[in-house]
């Protein structure tokens, strides 16, 4: 039997009791051996002291503010592959792309400062979609991706410590599944560099152009500051810490850099990242599958749907949002969420309006959030002429439109208080499976548009967020009712399965824990832990598949993440929970 059978679905019955309100204000319950807990809750509450933490965020070095920023950084991210048809080094070490000027010129457009490196064993983010299209050409019959949005080396060492109460400080690591796992013995690590082309561009969403601007800020990846790998800092690092922050830095970060005669380069958005793994062209930040000049590209999903293969993506987030549209659809502005959906869903929608482009025929399988959530005022300039006054992430149109009771092509399960999430989505899979029909599973609620946060200690308790413009310290808290309402990523990876894996069906499917990405931008390490977790457990559903249902020689899987953030871990020893 698979040591990662499946766990009882959950029952509300064992819920933990939890207060009513969606979004409560601090304080929150502590308990005295949640040690994540009460970090994030004591430095939530003194996010302007300067004072020693274990941990901070940006780029102002220990012993100060709790945090300088709260977005993206240009570090690198790891990667780990597993399968006997999957060969990491076809990117990294001596095929480095960073090795060769004429390599990167052809990746970013140009010649980035400062970037090339003789030396680098990382590789570039868009070099992964060439290792799983050789892996296809191999013959591997089944392809996973798992992304765990804004997860980098140390958010990755924080989740492994604070799961084993064991601390590292250097390579690889161990404690959490994909570290661990050696899938036969083909188990292999590496990192990539996730850096766009341009920070900055004009985009026409009704024609579907863009343009990048004089003066927005490029890529690139400087190794002598930056480091030779995630947990190295380069020789002119510590004098220069405000190189991470790109685009976002402030004046005193962008004067360390120029003090070491060093130029800054612009760290990757979500959309951008995801869609240069898919298809293996770097692009624009806020793009999705629209390169530099415009072009609408292909991606490995295009495809392989092309040769027969079936095609899915889950998510923690919502359906459509930047990292899941990265995989198949095609649009200049990543906000445009209902002509995202409309790709998604092989619907016409601007694309084919504006640009004449080819219809899509659609994923077969479509899970994800942001049920309930209206279009707001500010959003209807991002989604252009055509977009709806109603839901924010699908047009009520389109929704009616694909539901297989209308004629449409998809079993459609949606958030039901008072219904279990998990148990509901597995039986419309089942269903959805036996008729021949596709699935779309569409969760949260209309006031949280992510998966409820199960925090470090799986309790869904979630910490506070830093107290900001002198407003008091929040925290998201979720009633029994609500948390039994939504599937977790691991069921919601499991009813894809169920659809897409019939007996000699090739497929490709993205599992991603965006909630990750989430917790990190609002500064708060439990929420992203946690998060990271019900990115593990879903792995664990799919090395159960492949060790029950395939093989790894038949299957390759990829975990990585889109980008960093800026989480900065100053005293690892911290994290330990304290001897009982």
């Amino acid at each position: 039997m698979s040591r990662f059978a499946p766990p009882p679905l959950r029952a509300s019955w064992a819920l933990p009791a939890l207060v009513s309100t969606v979004l409560g204000l601090f304080p929150c319950t502590l308990r005295a051996d949640d040690r994540l807990k009460e970090l994030q809750t004591e430095y939530a509450s003194t996010p302007g002291e300067k004072q020693s933490r274990v941990y901070h965020f940006g780029s102002q070095g220990p012993g100060d503010v709790f945090s300088n920023h709260g977005s993206h950084s240009n570090r690198q991210v790891p990667v780990y592959v597993f399968g006997k048809k999957a060969d990491l080094g076809l990117v990294t070490g001596a095929n480095s792309s960073y090795r060769d000027s004429e390599k990167l010129k052809k990746i970013y457009g140009f010649l980035p400062d400062n970037t090339v490196n003789p030396d680098a064993e990382y590789g570039d983010q868009s070099d992964l979609y060439r290792v799983m299209n050789d892996a296809v050409a191999k013959g591997v019959k089944h392809v996973f991706i798992v992304w765990f949005d804004g997860l980098d080396w140390p958010t990755t060492q924080a989740a492994a410590i604070v799961k084993t109460n064991k601390v590292f400080t250097e390579g690889k690591g161990s404690g959490l599944v994909f570290q661990d796992y050696q899938a036969e013995g083909t188990a292999q690590y590496g990192y990539v560099v996730t850096s766009p082309t341009h920070d900055k561009s004009v985009i026409d969403v009704d024609a579907q152009r863009v343009t990048i601007p004089a003066g927005s800020l490029g890529g690139g990846y400087d190794v002598q500051i930056a480091g030779p790998n995630p947990w190295t800092h380069g020789p002119l690092g510590m004098k220069a810490p405000g190189y991470f922050k790109g685009q976002s830095g402030h004046d005193k970060d962008r004067e360390g850099i120029a003090a070491v005669g060093r130029k800054r380069h612009a760290y990757t958005d979500s959309s951008q990242s995801a869609a240069e793994i898919a298809s293996g062209v770097k692009a624009y930040n806020g793009g999705v599958n629209v390169d530099d000049d415009s072009r609408l590209i292909s991606t490995l999903f295009h495809q392989l749907q092309a040769d027969g293969w079936k095609a899915g993506t889950v998510t923690s987030v919502p359906f459509c949002h930047a990292s899941p549209a990265g995989m198949y659809a095609q649009n200049v502005d990543r906000d445009d969420y209902q002509d995202l959906a409309r790709c998604m869903f092989g619907l016409p929608g601007i694309v084919q309006e504006a640009r004449q482009a080819p219809l899509l025929p659609g994923l077969d399988v479509v899970i994800g959030t942001g049920y309930g959530i209206k279009m707001e005022p500010q959003h209807v300039k991002r989604q252009g002429k055509n977009s709806v006054a109603d839901h924010l992430f699908l047009a009520d149109a389109d929704r009616a439109a694909i539901d297989a009771k209308n004629g449409g092509k998809y079993l459609v399960a949606e958030t039901n208080i008072g219904t279990n999430g998990g148990e509901a989505l597995q039986k419309a899979a089942a269903e959805a499976a036996s008729k021949g029909l596709r699935l779309f599973g569409w969760y949260g609620t209309e006031k949280i548009d992510h998966l409820p946060f199960r925090t470090a200690d799986g309790r869904f308790d979630p910490s506070p967020n830093p107290a900001r413009l002198g407003k008091p310290p929040v925290a998201e808290s979720y009633t029994p009712a609500e948390i039994d309402s939504q599937p977790t990523l691991a069921q919601m990876t499991d009813a894809a399965l169920a659809v897409l894996a019939k007996p000699d069906q090739k497929f490709i499917l993205f599992v991603e824990s965006g909630d990750v990405d989430f917790a990190l931008h609002a500064n708060n390490l439990d929420n992203a832990v946690g998060a990271v977790y019900s990115g593990e457990d879903a792995i664990k559903r799919i090395i159960h598949w492949v060790e029950t249902q395939s093989n790894w020689d038949d299957t390759m899987l990829l975990v990585s993440s889109d980008h960093g953030h800026y989480m900065v871990l100053d005293d690892p020893q911290g994290l330990l929970a304290p001897a009982k």
